[in-house]
């Protein structure tokens, strides 16, 4: 199912969430649009990419988009790569630890001259005249990644950080809800973000920007100011696999 996260009449933010087969591990894909032109975020592997490619259609036609982003190098970030990059003339944006990996994700001569190397300070990518900008955030949970902040639509796309398994909230509105949410994350961070010094120093970087909804690549999303700090006072608070 679409869901339109964010839509000013000309840009638009929209989460594909029910692709996954049962067994498999459930995930979130996005699309930014503008202008018929797209971003696609962490389209996942293989099997995902017949009927994304379908959906993302509904917004944009697939031949128009400049940017696969991906967060990290997990497989259910971009192991369908092939497909993609077969169909359009997008361009790979990956970190630059990364980029070793491509060739496992997709045919090598597919993504010549097609990967763009995220430096580990970050950088903005031009989309149709906005900067879309991939901040840091190392470690969490990978050594090389990144997530990507609308600053049009004030969305902060953060990949696996804010992680949620089953939860009975699709979006949290509230702090009250966003307290009986945190068990549906907690187990997830505690194993997977290795120290909380990762945890603070991203933190300090999402108090500098302009967000009105945070969006995890599984799970829930937290929409609204409230909601948003919560989260990040969350994230700087916890206590991790090695302290």
């Amino acid at each position: 199912m679409a869901i339109e996260l964010f839509n000013d009449g000309n840009h638009r933010c929209i989460k594909f969430d029910d692709l996954t087969k049962e067994g498999e591990i459930p995930a979130n894909q996005f699309m930014i649009v503008q202008d018929k032109r797209g971003v696609l975020l962490d389209p996942g592997g293989n099997k995902l990419f017949s009927q994304l490619s379908v959906e993302i259609s509904m917004y944009a036609p697939p031949q128009r988009l400049e940017y696969i982003f991906l967060s990290h190098q997990d497989p259910d970030v971009g192991a369908g790569l092939n497909g993609w990059l077969l169909m359009t003339e997008a361009k790979i944006v990956i970190s630059a630890l990364w980029t070793r990996f491509i060739p496992n994700f997709c045919t090598s001569s597919f993504a010549e001259n097609r990967v763009i190397a995220v430096p580990d300070e970050g950088m903005s990518l031009d989309f149709v005249g906005n900067e879309l900008k991939l901040i840091p955030a190392h470690f969490l949970h990978s050594p090389g990644n990144f997530h990507l902040y609308d600053p049009v639509a004030k969305i902060l796309f953060t990949g696996d950080l804010g992680a949620s398994i089953a939860p009975p909230f699709e979006n949290i509105t509230s702090l009250e809800q966003f307290q009986e949410h945190i068990q549906y994350m907690s187990g997830f961070h505690a194993r997977y973000i290795p120290h909380s010094s990762a945890c603070r120093q991203w933190a300090s970087i999402a108090r500098t920007l302009d967000i009105d909804m945070i969006v995890p690549q599984h799970g829930a999303r937290f929409s609204g100011k409230e909601p948003v700090k919560a989260f990040i006072d969350w994230i700087d608070g916890l206590t991790c696999a090695l302290g």
